[in-house]
């Protein structure tokens, strides 16, 4: 059978060992911790509705704002990983909460099956932290910023809470079925799909009935990403603005590829009326 080009891609990626995230990879041990450089910030225990308990970091700005932003993670180690993109967001004049799923980093400890796409106890932890978030500081709305995993989960929560304004998805999945397909036909890999998965929360479903913001969505996106590319987000609802990363070679690396234009594009997006 001849293989299409993203294929040879996929084969080439992996060679010069660059490859999309596509397993959960938790890490309990965080590599540093905001004190190395110098951040002000509060660790918090969140306790989530079904018991879990998750470890939270809040960055207070400088400059008083009621801006929040909340992180949600890659799936693939913690959210010390997430740091730089932290001080960028503060940099930017916002607050920002960031959190670890349950099984990541100091949170409860919950067994990760690398084999399995997502667990949709990580819809609940989202949740409780937007909860937290909501009475601890007094605010009614906040903006969702998420990587990978991290993205389609906040589209998924955002579209579904009143109190979302806008929502940045970088390299966000689609849908359970579409991602095992894809991933499948591009890998050769066989994803486990998670039962009790709320279909409203897949994010090609998510905004067909919104309670959130219908048109306040940034996706960003690898033009390059075998398995999530321009193509394969046009099926989200929502998008109002596509900022497509032309030099990354995959949407892991999206950030590093050129980080001042990446911001650039997210506070003029997030600032804008």
């Amino acid at each position: 059978m001849k293989k299409s080009p993203l294929s040879y891609l996929f084969l080439l990626l992996i060679l010069f060992g660059i490859t999309p995230v596509m397993a959960l990879n938790p890490a309990k041990e965080y590599k540093v911790t905001p004190d190395k450089f110098g951040m002000q910030y509060k660790e918090e225990k969140i306790k989530t509705a079904d018991g879990a308990i998750l470890n939270a970091w809040f960055f207070e700005n400088a400059k008083k704002s009621t801006n929040w932003v909340v992180i949600s993670g890659s799936g693939d180690g913690n959210m010390a990983d997430n740091l730089e993109i932290v001080n960028s967001f503060l940099s930017a004049g916002f607050n920002v909460a960031t959190y670890d799923y349950r099984g990541y980093g100091a949170s409860s400890e919950f067994k990760i099956d690398p084999d399995l796409f997502i667990y949709p106890q990580f819809i609940t932890d989202l949740n409780a932290v937007l909860d937290h978030l909501r009475k601890s500081r007094a605010i009614t709305k906040f903006d969702l910023f998420g990587l990978n995993i991290g993205a389609g989960l906040s589209i998924g929560v955002g579209a579904n809470r009143t109190e979302t304004k806008k929502i940045i998805a970088d390299g966000p999945w689609t849908s359970l079925e579409g991602m095992k397909s894809k991933i499948k036909d591009k890998t050769g890999k066989e994803v486990t799909m998670p039962f009790g998965f709320d279909k409203t929360h897949e994010p090609i479903y998510a905004f067909d009935k919104p309670k959130g913001p219908m048109k306040n969505m940034m996706i960003i996106v690898s033009a390059q990403d075998p398995i999530i590319g321009p193509g394969d987000v046009k099926s989200i609802k929502g998008v109002n603005e596509v900022y497509i990363v032309k030099n990354s070679p995959v949407n892991a690396d999206n950030f590093s590829t050129d980080k001042n234009m990446y911001f650039e594009k997210i506070s003029k997006f997030l600032l804008g009326k």
